[in-house]
């Protein structure tokens, strides 16, 4: 009985080391995510917000902070799939660094300006592709 109990304690304390160390890393990720992607994704919500009445836009901003951190949670399964716990540690280092806050803080402007290149290169391509599916 007693070794049952030994044993059944160690397997307890495994998975909450486990627990842990997951939790630990996919805070990182998330954090990571928040970083580099959440004033991106709050500009790609905002358009969302203006169609909700104004009555209705607190709520529904609640609702939506909800819904991005469930986005979040899933998306940081994917860095963890692809970055170790010490890879993310020196990934949010730069990102504390002079540089690495400048990024975040362009990065928005940049994703703006990158997004009318593009919208104007797509309209660029249409003499394009008219030629090649006639």
């Amino acid at each position: 009985m007693k070794k049952l109990l030994f044993t059944i304690a160690l397997v307890s304390i495994g998975f909450t080391a486990f627990a842990q160390q997951s939790s630990s890393i996919e805070t990182k990720a998330i954090k990571l995510i928040e970083l580099t992607s959440g004033q991106q994704f709050d500009i790609m919500t905002e358009p969302l917000v203006k169609m909700v009445p104004e009555e209705n836009r607190e709520a529904f901003k609640k609702d939506l902070a909800q819904s991005t951190e469930e986005l979040y949670k899933k998306m940081a399964t994917v860095y963890t799939e692809s970055f170790t716990e010490e890879e993310l540690d020196k990934i949010l280092a730069f990102y504390d660094t002079p540089v690495g806050k400048k990024m975040v803080a362009v990065t928005p402007e940049l994703t703006k300006k990158g997004m009318e290149i593009g919208q104007a290169w797509g309209m660029e391509l249409q003499p394009l592709i008219a030629k090649y599916t006639k």
